[in-house]
């Protein structure tokens, strides 16, 4: 039973002073106590004890008399389910606040704290809060815990925004987990945010906060925004021998509620300004921009794209890389050369390469008998002329399929040379084809009867209608069978194997059963000898496609060979020193700020280009409703507002109060009974 504290205090000199009443005529009786003694020894010993007990009596009822009226007046009321109206039950709460790059607009992050703290103020000493911060995945996360000074701790320690994108269902689904294992029932989540539109985008329709767990949002946004953006831009990933101008094109936006009527945008090329511009959106909300620009012959170049806009800057500025042609690195081994150039296979390449200066390969030559080179890893392909596999020792086989297992390729053919006791015993892991027969020499020359189309060195060539391989004219080639797991790009008209692929590792081997050269067919006098040989190539080298830009958070490999140590410099300085294992890539994750990330390794440099999400710049709000009417589970009851828990405290109080009425009934007879006793005590 609750009641006010004054009258309580009230209640308790309600039975004191009765009490002290009759002490004092207790202590006057003391003076007559001689007189007393007579009386007493004159009277018999029961009608004294029954008048004690009548003054007993008299006293008890007084005193209930006040206690009673004290605790009327108090209109005390009970407990029970009143402190879950009022909040005081104990309650789990989950603090989602949004540390994406947008919370960099404007004051968006200081408000965003200052109302997770004022949030945890609201909390009571016995409550359990978590603090989750989070962008399009969760970052730092504060667990369940009653301790408020560490959670505080926590909210100001928390970094600033960064620059990924915003995702509300990873978090929610975080804090529906949390939730699921907090210790009271009264369960809720506090999203804090700008509320983007395009950051709640619902892909599964049945997911919902688990029964039970409340959501509550707190929109720190700014009813009106202003934010210019570069959102893409249009350049030459790699230049083109021989062209002097390029075009770089711009798409610049307006993002925010409140457009700006024009602005100036800048083309900057390895930092130097090449071109600058005034676009009107007085009458449209986005514009193309159209740059002309001429680049050198560096292997790389940085470029630049960015709009004037003091208001949102994150977004100001768009990367790009453009890339001179890096030629393919390709080591070819000689096993039998000849000084009769029909019979030559190097040859034949070298003229299908082109020259050296201008040509897109770099084609280094030993013979097989010679030592080759310390680091294999600077090629990226192998290639076997004349094969004569007696001439290669086991040891450089071996070095030559650990190269194709981290990642190299290996391209031969069958030829004169060719001996099948040293070629499988040498060649038994590399080899896509075992060899059945002796060389074929057919009645009449044979032709390519069958290629596989979706392959990615014919679908370049197939497209030009020039490529057919049927004009190229064989009179001999050897029989082969293709090894499980092999897979067979060319056949013969006779239904025979004409180039065969297999992987070894994470490297690519292609097997040709008859020479590259005019001894055994009349393949390098046709026109498509030439682009089948670039295009083989080029399959080969196993180039991971570089962009010309890449985004905030996302993973890229880095076009270096395995095993080599990579340093990378972030735009803000940070180094990072990174090697792989054997048989892996380079996979570069560290990518949270837009710029220039270098790579340098061993006589190697480039330049990627990180920009941040286009779509993080749009600031088009949605409302809390949609998300809650969304996310909250059907079968959860609503908390009630704060004017609602009001009306419920009265009435409850109410309620809770109406039995003082009882109280002072009773009084009231107990005065009458006070009377009664009275009169006959004092009158005995």
């Amino acid at each position: 039973m609750s009641f006010l504290s004054p009258w309580f205090l009230l209640g308790l000199l309600g039975v004191g002073i009765p009490l002290a009443i009759h002490m004092i005529r207790r202590g006057k009786a003391n003076k007559v106590v001689f007189s007393t003694i007579r009386f007493l020894k004159k009277t018999s010993r029961k009608t004294i004890l029954f008048q004690q007990v009548q003054q007993w009596a008299l006293m008890l009822v007084r005193a209930l008399i006040v206690v009673l009226l004290a605790f009327a007046f108090a209109r005390p009321f009970i407990g029970g389910s009143f402190s879950e109206v009022v909040g005081l039950a104990p309650r789990s709460v989950v603090i989602l606040l949004d540390t994406s790059m947008s919370m960099q607009y404007g004051e968006h992050f200081a408000r965003a704290k200052e109302a997770a703290s004022k949030t945890l103020q609201t909390l009571q000493p016995g409550d359990e809060a978590a603090i989750v911060a989070f962008s399009e995945s969760t970052g730092s996360v504060k667990g369940l815990t009653n301790n408020l000074t560490e959670l505080d701790d926590f909210l100001k320690n928390l970094d600033t925004p960064g620059f990924r994108s915003t995702q509300y269902l990873p978090a929610l689904r975080l804090a529906d987990q949390i939730l699921r294992s907090a210790r009271f029932q009264d369960r809720t989540v506090f999203l804090i945010s700008d509320f983007q539109r395009r950051a709640f985008q619902q892909k599964d329709s049945a997911w919902r906060l688990s029964p039970g767990i409340d959501f509550q949002s707190i929109n720190i946004g700014e009813e009106e925004t202003i934010n210019l953006a570069v959102t893409d831009v249009k350049s030459p990933v790699q230049l083109v021998p021989d062209q002097e101008e390029y075009t770089v094109l711009a798409r610049v936006r307006n993002l925010g509620t409140q457009h700006l009527s024009e602005a100036e945008v800048s083309l900057k090329i390895d930092q130097q300004i090449v071109e600058t511009r005034t676009v009107d959106f007085s009458d449209k909300s986005e514009a193309v921009v159209e740059f002309h620009a001429t680049f050198n012959e560096k292997a790389v170049h940085m470029g630049e794209v960015s709009v004037e806009d003091p208001n949102f800057q994150p977004d100001n500025t768009f990367y790009f890389t453009v890339n001179a042609p890096l030629p393919i690195k390709i080591l070819g081994i000689n096993g039998d050369s000849s000084v009769e150039r029909e019979r030559d296979e190097s040859y034949w390449f070298r003229l299908a390469l082109g020259q050296q200066s201008a040509s897109n390969f770099e084609l280094d030559i030993v013979e097989a008998q010679n030592k080759l080179p310390d680091s294999l890893s600077q090629y990226q392909v192998i290639l076997f002329f004349n094969l004569n596999a007696g001439k290669l020792d086991p040891v450089k086989v071996k070095a030559i399929e650990s190269f194709v297992r981290s990642g190299g390729s290996f391209w031969f053919s069958h030829g004169n040379g060719a001996d099948d006791e040293s070629f499988h015993q040498l060649f038994e892991n590399l080899s896509p084809a075992v060899l059945e027969k002796d060389n074929q020499v057919p009645d009449a020359p044979v032709r390519i009867g069958e290629i596989n189309r979706r392959h990615p060195i014919f679908l370049p060539l197939l497209a030009n209608e020039g490529a057919d391989f049927s004009t190229a004219q064989f009179w001999r080639y050897r029989i082969v069978s293709a090894k499980s797991g092999s897979e067979v790009l060319m056949r013969f008209d006779t239904g025979e194997p004409a180039l065969l692929e297999h992987s070894v590792g994470r490297g690519r081997v292609l097997f040709f059963t008859s020479p590259f050269s005019a001894s055994w067919n009349n393949l390098p006098l046709q026109v498509l000898f030439l682009p089948w040989v670039h295009e083989s190539l080029d399959y080969l080298a196993q180039r991971e496609e570089k962009h010309a830009f890449y985004t905030v958070g996302e993973t890229i490999t880095l076009p270096v060979p395995p095993r080599t140590i990579v340093h990378v410099t972030e735009p803000r300085g940070k180094k990072t020193e990174m090697t792989s294992k054997p048989g892996e890539g380079h996979h570069f994750r560290q990518t949270e700020n837009p710029g220039f990330y270098e790579i340098r390794a061993e006589d190697f440099q480039d330049f990627l280009a990180i920009n941040v999400s286009a779509e993080e710049s749009d600031f088009t709000p949605i409302s809390s409703a949609e998300i809650r009417d969304s996310v909250v589970n059907p079968q959860t009851k609503p908390n009630s507002s704060l004017l609602g828990q009001r009306e419920s405290y009265n009435l409850e109080m109410e309620k809770s109060q109406r039995f003082w009425w009882w109280l002072l009934f009773l009084v009231v007879l107990l005065g009458f009974a006070e009377t009664l006793l009275a009169n006959r005590t004092y009158r005995s």
